[in-house]
């Protein structure tokens, strides 16, 4: 997984330094992080690994695609935004609890909280977003009228937020209004998920000779599991044994691509042979 900086990010990170709030922009950053975090743990139990993503001043952009199904789709992007109010919640009832971290926790609650919230939006590229697409029957026309309604957004948050200013000294209104105009004009090509099954292990070199390689698993090893032993420089085959550790069947790295294009990652090798069997 590859993170770059936007630099609607580095401007925000400025702000927030010469309105030294240094506590808060560390409450962010490590929000953000554990927001990614979140996001690539659900990809993996899915059976999908990160692209590059860019890490925007309420989170990271992922570009959405037609690597992966519908409802992984809605899992992988909710995951983030759920976790970072699951965080919030908690300190909350940490304060209940011991009462004096409040001041020193208090920066950190409500960076997950607004991401949390922020991200449920139905504004592209946030999470919300992904999850409309992912619900309707018509995935390229929501995504248009999606970046139309970003834009609006964006713009009037942008005005307003310029207005404010001469009130009450708020910047972060119009970067993240800039921001919403700014995804919703461009798209980034970069970033998005891709099936672990389509990625480079199966894909062999064999300009330099291969190596053959014998793995012992369970039959209850789910497929995900199977790809972390896949190279470029070798071949793998898998002898999957029962809890005796009796051979229960013989799987090549041919079949394997096939039951993890078929299956999806977290489904165990022997319910995926009994379903390519079939």
């Amino acid at each position: 997984m590859k993170i770059k900086l936007h630099p609607l990010f580095c401007l925000l990170a400025g702000v927030f330094l010469v309105l030294g709030q240094f506590e808060l922009l560390c409450g962010y950053l490590v929000s953000i992080v554990a927001h990614e975090v979140a996001h690539n743990r659900m990809a993996k139990l899915r059976g999908y690994a990160m692209g590059v993503i860019t890490v925007m001043p309420y989170g990271g952009s992922l570009e959405s695609g037609d690597d992966y199904n519908d409802g992984d789709n809605i899992l992988i992007a909710l995951s983030a935004p759920l976790f970072n109010l699951a965080v919030a919640a908690f300190i909350v009832a940490l304060w209940w609890l011991i009462p004096d971290v409040y001041n020193y926790t208090l920066d950190l609650c409500l960076a997950n909280l607004s991401l949390g919230l922020v991200n449920l939006l139905p504004l592209y590229p946030l999470d919300g977003s992904r999850v409309v697409a992912s619900l309707v029957k018509h995935k390229l026309r929501a995504i248009k009228v999606l970046k139309w309604l970003t834009l609006i957004v964006g713009g009037i948050m942008f005005v307003g937020g310029i207005v404010l200013v001469f009130f009450t000294f708020n910047i972060t209104l119009p970067i993240f209004g800039l921001f919403l105009i700014l995804s919703g004009i461009f798209t980034s090509k970069g970033q998005s998920y891709y099936h672990l099954a389509n990625s480079r292990p199966f894909v062999k070199d064999y300009t330099q000779g291969l190596k053959e390689e014998v793995v012992y698993i369970s039959k209850d090893s789910q497929l995900f599991k199977f790809l972390r032993y896949l190279g470029r420089d070798k071949i793998c085959k898998f002898i999957v044994i029962d809890e005796d550790g009796d051979k229960v069947s013989v799987v090549e790295e041919r079949t394997l691509e096939k039951l993890c294009m078929t299956n999806e990652l977290s489904v165990s090798i022997i319910e995926a042979l009994q379903n390519y069997e079939k």
